[in-house]
């Protein structure tokens, strides 16, 4: 992926952002509406790119209401470069897949890869049925890590969705989750790997945090993203954008979720990218 015209949001500064690749659909069973009512949402808000990235399937692997069934993949394919083709001449729109990083799926990744424009990393699981929004100990936050490192070291991922997910699964700020956002903005910046802002944790509603201090203090908080998280992104220049996390193709209208992160983020020197050439 080619990165072009980075910017450095400055305080009180809302970012515009004219794409998104982080879209889901029916298929993943949990998101709702037609594929092409994304394409049209997308279009009125004002958008130059769209990606579809629905959750990666598996051969074999059946998890209704998390991610489509493998036969789904070429009906998935299919409907994608029919609206390609439709809406050629107002949106540019790319097929890609969220993936989960393990290791015994490698060569599949490579294949996949081939097939289509981009992947993302959401790594939502430690292993299949292990999910890291239901708990997630310290000893999970740095499988988490190395996790999305090792996936980041196989040079096929476009960018890491939602880096500070291991936060839904908890309610303290640790010790091992500041080293975790160390870790994960150390690998970004190694490998020219974006991170994503994502504007869809919003709707998980505050949860209560508690954070390590002589006070002992407790604050209520959306599960990501997470400030703490991203004041120590910040301090690396990693490169940023947002993802949208598209459930439902009203969320690009839904521009609340951009006030909502500006107001968490504001004031951190981040590094948004503008614009982006898939290859």
């Amino acid at each position: 992926m080619l990165k072009i015209k980075l910017r450095v949001m400055k305080r009180g500064e809302l970012v515009k952002q004219k794409f998104n690749l982080h879209t889901h659909t029916t298929r993943c069973g949990h998101a709702e509406g037609l594929d092409i009512q994304y394409v049209e949402s997308a279009i009125d808000a004002g958008f130059k790119m769209l990606g579809f990235s629905d959750h990666i399937p598996f051969a074999g692997v059946k998890m209704p209401g998390d991610r489509m069934s493998y036969e789904q993949k070429k009906e998935y394919v299919l409907s994608l470069k029919e609206l390609q083709k439709k809406y050629h001449e107002q949106i540019d729109i790319k097929i890609g897949y969220e993936i989960e990083y393990f290791e015994e799926y490698d060569e599949y990744y490579l294949e996949l890869r081939k097939e289509c424009d981009y992947f993302i990393l959401g790594q939502h699981l430690k292993y299949m049925g292990y999910e890291y929004d239901c708990y997630c100990s310290d000893d999970d936050v740095l499988s988490y890590v190395q996790q999305v490192e090792n996936a980041v070291k196989k040079g096929f991922i476009t960018y890491i969705a939602h880096p500070d997910y291991f936060m839904l699964g908890r309610r303290q700020f640790s010790e091992v989750c500041r080293e975790a956002a160390h870790r994960i903005a150390r690998i970004s910046l190694d490998y020219d790997v974006p991170l994503e802002i994502n504007l869809n944790g919003f709707r998980y509603g505050k949860k209560c945090y508690q954070f390590d201090n002589k006070d002992n203090k407790y604050e209520e908080r959306y599960a990501y993203p997470f400030r703490e998280f991203w004041e120590i992104v910040s301090t690396y220049g990693c490169q940023v954008l947002y993802g949208y996390d598209a459930h439902s193709p009203i969320a690009f209208l839904e521009k609340d979720r951009e006030y909502k992160a500006h107001e968490i983020i504001d004031g951190l020197e981040l590094r948004f990218v503008e614009n982006i050439i898939l290859r």
